[in-house]
């Protein structure tokens, strides 16, 4: 007898395995880590080489979803080829846009593709909602009453705190180049410039996957010139070609919008350390 309640004794004091939580893009992902520590499995739905705007899931990323015990995603709005799975989901789920606080900004431009109007629609989402950290703090205080049972003690009061010490940090950085002119190819950083404090930049195209007609591009020369633009933005899908034609004297830098650069990471670094970084030495003179 002694060796079965010994074996008994094992399996009853063995670690409980941790509960699989998935998030549809990266930065979620990061927020997601920083709140429930190892007390989850944090993955991301998609691969670092898909484009969240038009993805194609696998068989495995669409079982992902369905085997997950939290699924934490933008919602419908933001994410149509994601909404479609979440809507055949029986297990819990928390969508961004489902919660009161999140800021949502206007006039996203269009993503691209022979599926979509080549027109720019200025009343539609811009689906980048990460980028505002106030977001952010939205979707921990959602999951605070949505899975209050799932978090670990102290949180999310923890995360909140050191999201606002990272905000505060990143908007300091940024403060002396509010005024500085920029150029980003397609502008995916709304709701950061608009939460940081930074001017509009100059936008190279308002459909992802297209470059400028020639009277554009003449235009937007001009103005690069007239206003003495020297930093460009560019995310990984910009034509960084068309870029150095239009301002070779720009100081070009490199940032993902999607934390694709930031693997593994914490959302209020990246924030912080690569994203407010990444334009604090691209404005600095």
């Amino acid at each position: 007898m002694r060796y079965p309640i010994l074996a008994l004794l094992l399996i009853l004091s063995a670690p409980l395995s941790a509960r699989t939580l998935v998030a549809s893009v990266e930065p979620l992902a990061m927020a997601l880590r920083d709140l429930y520590g190892d007390s989850a499995k944090v993955e991301t739905l998609l691969t670092p080489n898909q484009s969240p705007h038009n993805p194609m899931l696998s068989p495995r990323q669409m079982l992902r979803l369905r085997q997950a015990d939290l699924v934490v995603w933008l919602g419908a709005e933001a994410e149509p080829a994601v909404a479609d799975l979440m809507a055949r989901r029986d297990g819990p789920a928390v969508a961004m846009l489902s919660l009161p606080d999140v800021t949502r900004r206007r006039g996203g431009h269009d993503h691209g593709g022979e599926d979509h109007p080549h027109d720019h629609d200025h009343g539609a989402l811009d689906p980048h909602l990460w980028l505002d950290p106030a977001n952010v703090a939205a979707l921990a205080r959602g999951l605070a009453e949505r899975d209050a049972d799932g978090l670990p003690e102290g949180q999310p009061a923890a995360f909140l705190a050191a999201l606002e010490r990272a905000t505060d940090a990143a908007r300091a950085r940024l403060a002396p180049l509010s005024e500085r002119p920029w150029l980003s190819f397609h502008n995916p950083w709304g709701y950061f410039q608009q939460r940081l404090g930074l001017r509009e930049p100059v936008t190279v195209s308002e459909q992802l996957g297209a470059g400028p007609g020639s009277r554009r591009f003449v235009a937007l020369a001009e103005r690069v010139e007239r206003e003495s633009v020297r930093c460009a933005v560019a995310e990984p899908e910009a034509q960084r070609a068309l870029l150095a034609r239009l301002c070779p004297d720009c100081r070009r830098v490199d940032l993902d919008p999607l934390g694709r650069d930031h693997p593994g990471g914490g959302y209020g670094a990246w924030l912080d350390q690569v994203i407010a970084a990444g334009f604090q030495r691209c404005l600095a003179p």
